[in-house]
């Protein structure tokens, strides 16, 4: 494909990262060990299925964490950052409780309160919901 997207037929929810081998998503086969085309780099603009989404560094349930701004959708896919009820997971030696309330706060809570926040766990919330969620220093 080298760059161009192709659309995907329906809904899809990715439930698990295949990091070795082959898989199968709507008929389609993907190689797993294909390098990616480039990094996800703080600010970068991508388009997908022809939405432009923004890529929002937000460190510490990983240090390389990054949320995904899709201001067309009015929508921010947080993965693992931020949850309904307040910041992500933080559990793992890597992660880091209050670097990842400051990058919720730096980063997040400052996109428009309306912004539908869709977590990778459980159900979705929205940025004026999770304001008052997220401790202030």
């Amino acid at each position: 494909m080298n760059g161009s997207v192709r659309p995907v037929k329906g809904s899809v929810r990715v439930d698990r990262v295949v990091t070795k081998g082959t898989f199968s998503l709507d008929g389609e086969t993907f190689d797993a060990g294909r390098k990616p085309d480039g990094e996800l780099t703080d600010g970068r603009i991508l388009t997908v299925a022809g939405i432009e989404v923004q890529v929002v560094h937000n460190p510490a349930h990983t240090w390389g964490s990054c949320s995904l701004y899709a201001p067309f959708l009015n929508a921010v896919f947080t993965g693992d950052t931020l949850f309904h009820g307040g910041p992500g997971a933080t559990g793992r030696s890597y992660s880091d409780r209050p670097t990842i309330e400051a990058s919720i706060r730096n980063r997040l809570l400052t996109l428009p309160g309306d912004t539908v926040v869709h977590t990778g766990h459980g159900q979705d919330t929205t940025i004026a919901a999770e304001r008052p969620n997220v401790p202030t220093v």
